[in-house]
């Protein structure tokens, strides 16, 4: 098994795997999506937070900064190497930092969602109070700018309460009453930075290009990884798999074993190749390949849970569990 410890901001992490047979084992680490993989050594001595020498249980402790990290782990002995998840580095496990205060939602291209106290369409940004009691952040900062993290100052008096949101508006129109920054996002992709009133930053969020009907925000709501999805402003985060809807098709598909532990075969009448994709229910692509007839794939190192095969231009989509 691979477990993590407790991650928080500008600090550090432990990960440890239950790792048999092997000679070398490494972590492959990153935090932003397009970066190369950190490859670091993982040792099972007794003196990485690996517990005893010797013991099967490989570790190492990495340092954090502000974001999010996605990772892996190879392992390899004399005759064969292994990667966890099997197509890393394609797919990877991830590390969600833990904080009282986080970015919770942001919505670069904003067009008819919520307006401001002006009747403007403005980009914003959703803080979440994770804690248990109200939060004072007056003097901490937001910026889309890692060379000047200090951008722009949340003003004195601003707090969130215990498990509560705030809406700051990114719109460059500081003249405004309420909170309203001295810069705008570009629906384009680029980072939005939460730091601390030392200047530490607390997050660090790299979105994607975004279009105006969706937002990027944690699911679940302030604990949970990143993804597109249905605005939320000033409320919980929910999703909804939009536009991918079980139906009827005239086409033949099956799936066996339903549930599966293992391997999934697929099994189609489909006289040519026609492209599939595999994703979970947060709307993350995670498999896409070609088939003719029927394929079989292994999903052994898949998290449990509920999964969408989708024939997209069928229209055809099926559900399958994983065990």
């Amino acid at each position: 098994g691979i477990s993590t410890t407790t991650a928080y901001p500008n600090s550090t992490v432990t990960v440890t795997a239950t790792i048999t047979d092997v000679n070398y084992a490494y972590l492959g680490h990153r935090e932003y999506k397009g970066d190369a993989f950190t490859k670091t050594e993982m040792f099972d001595d007794g003196a990485h937070d690996d517990g005893a020498a010797s013991d099967g249980v490989y570790g190492i402790t990495i340092p954090t900064n502000a974001s999010d990290i996605q990772y892996y782990i190879y392992a390899e002995n004399t005759d064969a190497g292994i990667f966890a998840p099997r197509r890393a580095e394609h797919e990877f496990y991830n590390i969600i930092l833990t904080a009282d205060v986080v970015i919770n939602e942001i919505m670069p291209k904003n067009t008819i969602t919520a307006s401001d106290q002006d009747g403007e369409y403005d980009d914003w940004v959703e803080l979440y109070n994770n804690s248990s009691s109200s939060v004072d952040i007056s003097g901490y900062y937001l910026s889309d700018d890692e060379t000047n993290l200090t951008k722009w100052t949340i003003p004195s008096g601003t707090s969130i309460g215990a498990n509560d949101y705030l809406i700051i508006w990114l719109d460059n129109d500081t003249m405004q009453a309420g909170l309203h920054t001295n810069f705008k996002l570009t629906s384009g992709g680029e980072t939005l930075f939460f730091s601390d009133a030392s200047g530490n930053p607390v997050n660090a969020v790299p979105y994607p290009v975004m279009e105006a009907s969706s937002t990027y925000g944690r699911y679940p709501n302030g604990t949970g990884e990143f993804i597109r999805m249905i605005p939320t402003y000033d409320a919980e985060n929910s999703y909804s798999t939009i536009g991918i809807e079980e139906k009827e098709a005239t086409a033949t598909v099956l799936l066996y074993p339903n549930p599966t532990r293992d391997n999934l075969t697929i099994v189609t009448d489909f006289k040519s190749n026609v492209q599939y994709e595999i994703y979970d229910l947060q709307g993350q692509k995670l498999f896409s390949d070609e088939m003719k007839g029927s394929a079989n794939i292994s999903v052994s190192d898949w998290r449990e849970g509920i999964y969408l095969l989708v024939f997209p231009d069928q229209g055809i989509v099926r559900k399958f569990m994983k065990q």
